[in-house]
């Protein structure tokens, strides 16, 4: 994958992860706002090894890991999506379904046309089914370090989703946590963003210093 915007001279190549600390405050605001409102068309362009773009519903943006809800409507419609068509691809499982939707649908019915209104009513579809059901992740972290690992893994079952961007992550974890993290995020095969305001350790990162001078920081280069 690739990453680049005005300040760089060249694109950013990255497999798994890229840690981009952007030293300069405003910089490091702007990129993150530009993350925030990401759009293929907009001046931070991110492309996947084949030149063609990473698009607006593939990026997966966690802001602040803090206050981050995993249940958002749009992850949650990803999940539906998921269910939905893994139910079709069980066809015994559906036709249970289906079945007791219509059973469901009948009485419903059957209340409607009593009723002195004259109410109308629709056929329940399965994805409707699924959301009338409140189907939702269960969290349960007991620590923003849980709750990264939490997002990676559940950020693996949304197919849809192919890059995801952590923002000031390591403002939160220690040096030892934020290892096993980026171990995890390898083991899961997941393609990950790390953009931090600062130099995050000594893990292998580019750093564009308050000059704009990128630098690409290796272990070897510690003094």
């Amino acid at each position: 994958m690739k990453l680049n915007f005005p300040l760089l001279d060249e694109p950013l190549e990255f497999d798994k992860t890229l840690i981009l600390a952007l030293e300069e405050p405003e910089v490091f605001s702007n990129i993150a706002k530009v993350l925030y409102n990401y759009n293929v068309e907009g001046n931070l362009k991110l492309v996947f090894d084949d030149f063609s773009p990473v698009k607006e519903s593939q990026l997966m943006l966690i802001p602040d890991v803090l206050s981050y809800n995993i249940n958002t409507p749009s992850n949650l419609k990803l999940i539906y999506s998921d269910l939905e068509k893994l139910f079709n691809e069980k066809q015994d499982l559906k036709a249970k379904l289906e079945v007791l939707a219509s059973e469901i649908a009948n009485i419903i019915s059957g209340e409607c046309l009593e009723n002195e209104l004259n109410l109308e009513y629709d056929e329940i579809t399965l994805l409707e089914l699924i959301k009338a059901m409140g189907v939702k992740v269960e969290t349960s972290c007991a620590s923003i370090y849980e709750k990264c690992y939490e997002i990676v893994r559940i950020f693996q079952y949304l197919s849809k989703k192919k890059l995801l961007v952590f923002i000031n992550v390591g403002s939160y974890l220690t040096e030892i946590q934020f290892e096993k993290l980026l171990e995890y995020v390898e083991l899961s095969s997941v393609t990950a963003l790390f953009l931090e305001p600062r130099k995050l350790y000594n893990f292998p990162q580019y750093i564009l210093d308050n000059d704009y001078y990128l630098n690409r920081w290796r272990i070897s280069e510690e003094s």
